[in-house]
């Protein structure tokens, strides 16, 4: 926590009393300092005995350096002793480091570096460009405003409009930036509701699940979708945004609509009419505005398109991101201020995790590999099992971190026959951990507002741990068992 120390001396100024407030405030953090700083070394003793057990005698130095690093990275993000992000650093420096003089590395300190520019990284960077796009030019606002216009004022349909137009949003870019967007939009109706209103909580609830689960249907909304395109692809699949898209749109829709009659069931079967005449209310424009609005439209369609029908004119998703980044700063839409302002966090956490499924990948896999070979497991035992630990710990850690790190070893554990589905089940799980304000990031934007409490996320958690897990999996089957969806990866 910082001190805002203007703030804090204006409170001094009050009494003794406050001051003794802030004394304690104090003391607590240092308190929350030491014991994070305890945690983390804690963590790596733990670390470093479990590598000292569990590294078999055959293995080389560097497949040693990649066993402690994948647990103590794996502690790390459990703990939260350190920012998400900094554990994706940790991981690339140390693997940077020993990799250039270990014994038996089969990667390079380029290679592990080079997860900074993978595509993974350039589609997500077009996604974050497009988002600050429509926020400068207040496009985000106007969707929001012409499809509440169409639901009126009844709180059953005004809470479906919401959703909807979150999930629109979250099929374009980060549904981080997603549920920042919305309940920016939002607001002026919860403050005319009050924060304790049923109304107020049924929004605020509604608005991380809607972009979290919606988060399903895209390659570039969630990154633990692109963390497991690029592990499967990796593998010999050929996984595009389309294929992505149709994957997650039969779980996505079903879990929207399901969410949506639990939340009216909860909340908004009790409210009666609602004023929402402040969404008529035009947006003032010059002309420089709505010129940049229409090039932002004219990217984002250009973009989308390329996404959508890359394969057949042979264009990556990740050429296509190139086009918001090269040409929203070129019309002056974006500058170098927000660039700066951009969510990078996210980008060092997910190449953290590329680095670590590269070493994973060269290092630890072949050794299991062979371990396992000609073991036989029960493909959909396997889906349940890795589906419950997917929604476990991305409710308690980085759901990005928990992809990196399960769908890794279900490489090294698993043949392609059955990486596929499982691989597939782990993605869409991977947004299904709501419990907790930090299991998702729209969770804690929606948290972060104080206008909610822990137990407020109950119903997202549950929901999304029961009803999505066990919808992904059917739906997962059905694709397996009766089309031949998977012939085409």
């Amino acid at each position: 926590m910082e001190f805002d120390y203007f703030e804090k001396i204006r409170k001094i100024r009050t009494g003794i009393r406050v001051y003794s407030d802030l004394l304690i405030e104090a003391s607590w953090n240092m308190w929350n300092i030491k014991t994070r700083i305890g945690i983390f070394f804690f963590c790596l003793i733990i670390s470093l005995t479990a590598t000292y057990f569990l590294s078999p005698d055959v293995f080389s130095q560097a497949q040693t350096y990649t066993l402690f690093i994948l647990i103590f990275s794996i502690l790390l993000w459990a703990t939260e002793a350190i920012a998400p992000f900094a554990v994706g650093i940790i991981i690339i420096g140390f693997l940077a480091y020993t990799m250039d003089n270990a014994v038996g590395a089969t990667i390079s300190p380029g290679q592990i570096s080079g997860t900074w520019s993978d595509s993974v990284i350039w589609i997500f960077l077009g996604g974050f460009f497009l988002s600050e796009g429509m926020r400068k030019t207040n496009l985000d606002l106007t969707l929001f405003k012409k499809t509440l216009s169409i639901f009126g004022s009844k709180p059953n349909t005004l809470v479906l409009g919401i959703i909807i137009v979150t999930s629109v949003l979250s099929l374009i870019i980060s549904n981080t930036a997603t549920a920042a967007m919305v309940l920016a939009s939002v607001m002026p109706l919860i403050d005319r509701q009050g924060k304790d209103s049923l109304m107020s909580k049924a929004i605020l609830v509604s608005i991380p699940a809607a972009a979290t689960f919606a988060g399903m249907m895209s390659m570039v909304s969630s990154p633990p979708n692109l963390i497991v395109v690029d592990t499967l692809n990796n593998k010999g699949f050929s996984i595009g945004f389309n294929q992505w898209l149709v994957l997650g749109f039969v779980p996505a829709a079903l879990l929207l609509v399901l969410f949506w009659f639990a939340v009216v069931k909860k909340y908004t079967s009790k409210v009666k009419g609602l004023d929402v005449s402040f969404v008529n209310e035009a947006l003032e424009l010059s002309n420089p505005m709505r010129l940049q609005r229409m090039i932002v439209i004219v990217i984002l369609v250009v973009t989308v398109g390329m996404w959508m029908f890359g394969s057949q004119l042979d264009i990556p998703t990740s050429g296509a991101a190139m086009i918001p980044i090269m040409f929203l700063p070129m019309f002056g839409i974006i500058s170098g201020e927000d660039v700066r302002k951009l969510p990078w966090d996210t980008l060092m956490l997910v190449a953290g995790g590329l680095a670590l499924g590269l070493a994973i990948k060269e290092l630890l896999a072949p050794y299991y590999s062979n371990f396992l070979a000609g073991m036989e497991f029960n493909t959909i035992w396997l889906m349940i099992i890795f589906a419950f630990v997917t929604v476990l710990f991305s409710n308690i850690m980085s759901s990005t971190a928990t992809a990196t790190i399960i769908i890794n070893i279900a490489a090294i554990m698993l043949p392609p026959a059955q990486l596929l589905p499982v691989g597939l089940v782990i993605g869409l799980c991977s947004s299904c951990g709501l419990f907790l304000p930090v299991s998702t990031p729209p969770n804690a934007i929606v948290y972060g507002t104080g206008l909610l409490k822990q137990k407020d996320f109950a119903l997202g958690g549950f929901f999304g741990a029961g009803v999505g897990t066990f919808v992904i999996i059917l739906w997962v089957l059905f694709l397996q068992n009766f089309t031949n969806f998977f012939s085409t990866m």
